[in-house]
């Protein structure tokens, strides 16, 4: 029982105890007066009776003294007046049985009023006649006495009623801050940290309050500290001081990742940026203003050309280079044409307009199993012929063939699948260290209508440009909770939302009525890529809270290969985080790499955050990761994707 209910009820109870006792001792003087009531008078009209009859006795003349007394008993507040004589015969005697009928029996029962005998000597001159006797009714005292108990009650019902409600009130507000302590502890468990800026006034409240303000200030210190040296390494380790873009370690470790074709990713575009005559620059108006005009050209990159998904990395002195998943030609060429016309403008905007100093720009197509030197040489080939075309010129170096009528045939052969339900689930379970499957991840497959299998790399650019994103999320929810009808497991399938459910409010909605509607909540995860948390904050931790709410769990996929502040965890509180697959290139035997990881770890520890390993094929890299602290792990050494209906 909370301590709010045991206070009130102590003080209704000592309430209650008060009240009854003055109500007992109002009803017990009222009693006793009437008592006294009935008692007086009785004996004064006993007294003013026998008076009169005195005045008028004659011993024989009863009939008189009879119409005397009638004329009093008539009245109706006597039970018996009686005239006896000196031998205690009855001369006369009246007599009222009269019940009060508004007076409940049980309560005459109770309460018990005694009518006293008053009597009075009736005598003619110095000679005795006889007594008269006067008993009053008690009737009319039960009536007065019933009425005091009623309004009594009433008085009682509201004051208690009054005081229960002030004392609850009161009780609400005085332990308001036990309350808010609760929910400070409440959150403290799910390592977040409220701290309650304004004090209680009760001065024990007070202090109890200040020293939780205290201990969670320390807490959230020791999660900022970490987060800080997470990012401070992160950037000594893959970003580049000048542009604060990726650089060459950053970028050959993302790349390759984007380039595995195990790794279930989109094609996309590729350019390289060199900046020609740059070494004149610095001679001629100091290293300050070469290194501004890689800033500012690194800033319009991420300005024109800036998506959750893509990629910007300096590879050397000269180049810059960016990869975006997913882009169409045209809209990828017309952007970097954008940037090779304002780099005049840049070079006037620090007064070097008349430096020999321009940007030659190829870019090309790649695809999942393209080889990260063959790319590199193609652009190397592009920017020699943008030279060629002059200074400030982009070179589209044409690397893999694809007619606007195989677009067309991509595009049917997508709606053609989605009609026909041709698209399959596959999945890729995660284990922990002593081989337990932590979940399984579920992949999207389409198979053509020669029973070929494409992976989602292939096929989502083309869902993106017909608009069909929101169509696959869908159809990816009701595989999962089909499969799960029929096959009901003890560990989640983790499904990985597109960028769509962040922005279709209708999806959002639709989601949400299915999760409610479903008993598989605790066998659901869900994943959002750790490039979508920040384009929309508060859609994704507004959506993202009301899932985990639901009761599904929630994780971050390609974690910690972003340029971020890494408080975001805390707000957002996810189940897991899966990281980036491109640290498992170098987990083994780069330092930078491992210190990197171990932060991570140590960071999410703290949050009660799991953190999984992607990626993964071989023992070695198992045990890298193990050592630094990962506790789940997925990836080929574990077998590769396979139907989710296998079994």
């Amino acid at each position: 029982m909370s301590l709010k209910k045991q206070m009130m009820i102590f003080i209704a109870t000592m309430l209650l105890i008060v009240l009854a006792g003055t109500f007992a001792l109002n009803i017990a003087n009222t009693k006793n007066f009437l008592q006294d009531q009935l008692s007086s008078h009785a004996q004064d009209t006993a007294t003013s009776l026998g008076l009169s009859l005195s005045s008028n006795a004659d011993p024989g003349d009863i009939a008189t003294m009879e119409t005397m007394i009638n004329a009093v008993f008539d009245r109706g507040y006597y039970t018996q007046i009686k005239l006896v004589d000196m031998e205690n015969k009855t001369l006369y005697q009246r007599d009222n049985a009269t019940t009060m009928e508004e007076v409940p029996t049980w309560f005459i029962a109770m309460i018990d009023l005694q009518a006293p005998t008053a009597e009075a000597v009736v005598q003619a001159g110095w000679i005795p006649l006889g007594t008269l006797s006067v008993i009053s009714h008690p009737g009319y005292a039960y009536v007065k006495l019933w009425q005091e108990l009623i309004q009594v009650s009433i008085w009682f019902a509201l004051a208690a009623l009054l005081s229960i409600i002030l004392v609850a009130a009161a009780l609400r507000l005085m332990l308001n801050p036990l309350h808010k302590l609760e929910k400070q502890a409440e959150a403290i468990v799910h390592k977040r940290y409220i701290v309650q800026q304004k004090l209680p006034n009760t001065t024990e409240f007070r202090q109890v309050v200040s020293a939780m303000n205290v201990m969670v200030n320390k807490l959230k210190a020791v999660f900022e500290r970490e987060a800080k040296a997470a990012e401070r390494l992160q950037k000594m380790a893959f970003q580049d001081s000048v542009t604060e873009l990726s650089n060459r370690r950053h970028f050959e470790m993302s790349v390759d990742s984007l380039l595995d074709i195990n790794q279930d990713t989109s094609p996309g575009m590729i350019a390289l940026i060199r900046i020609q005559g740059l070494k004149e620059l610095n001679d001629q108006y100091g290293y300050l203003i070469g290194d501004h005009l890689m800033k500012d050209i690194a800033d319009l990159m991420k300005k024109t050309l800036s998506s959750p998904s893509c990629l910007f990395a300096r590879l050397n002195g000269t180049e810059l280079v960016m990869i975006i998943p997913g882009i169409s030609h045209k809209n990828f060429e017309s952007n970097l044409k954008l940037i090779a016309a304002a780099t005049p403008d840049l070079l006037a905007t620090h007064k070097a307009e008349k430096a020999p100093t321009s940007v030659a720009i190829a870019f090309s197509e790649y695809l999942p199993g393209d080889g990260r030197g063959a790319l590199l040489s193609a652009l190397d080939f592009g920017i020699t012929q943008a030279n060629e075309l002059g200074a400030n010129k982009v070179f589209y170096h044409q690397s893999h063939q694809q007619s606007s009528q195989q677009k067309t045939v991509w595009f049917n052969l997508i709606e053609d699948a989605l009609a026909t339900n041709r698209f399959m689930l596959f999945e890729q379970s995660s284990y922990t260290l002593d081989g337990q499957i932590h979940d399984q991840e579920v992949l999207v497959r389409l198979k053509d209508e020669q029973g070929i299998i494409h992976s989602a790399g292939y096929f989502m650019p083309a869902v993106e440009k017909i608009g069909k994103t929101t169509d696959i999320d869908q159809l990816v929810v009701k595989l999962a909770f089909n499969y799960l009808t029929h096959t009901p497991k003890a560990y989640p399938l983790a499904i990985n939302l597109t960028e769509s459910i962040l922005s279709n409010m209708t999806l959002q909605t639709w989601l949400k009525e299915v999760l409610t509607n479903t008993p598989y909540q605790k066998q659901l995860a869900f994943e959002l890529t750790e490039q979508l948390i920040p384009s929309k904050p508060d859609n994704t931790w507004k959506l993202m809270h009301e899932l985990k709410a639901l009761g599904v769990k929630i994780g971050i996929d390609h974690f910690g290969s972003r340029f971020r502040n890494m408080r975001f965890l805390q707000e957002l509180n996810p189940d897991y985080v899966k990281l980036d697959a491109a640290f498992s290139k170098g987990i083994e035997n780069d330092p930078q790499i491992r210190s990197y990881v171990k932060s991570l770890c140590e960071m999410t520890s703290s949050l009660d955050i799991e953190v999984m390993a992607m990626a993964v094929e071989n023992e070695r890299q198992q045990q890298a990761f193990a050592d630094l602290g990962v506790q789940l792990f997925q990836g080929y050494y574990y077998g590769a994707p396979s139907p989710l209906d296998r079994d």
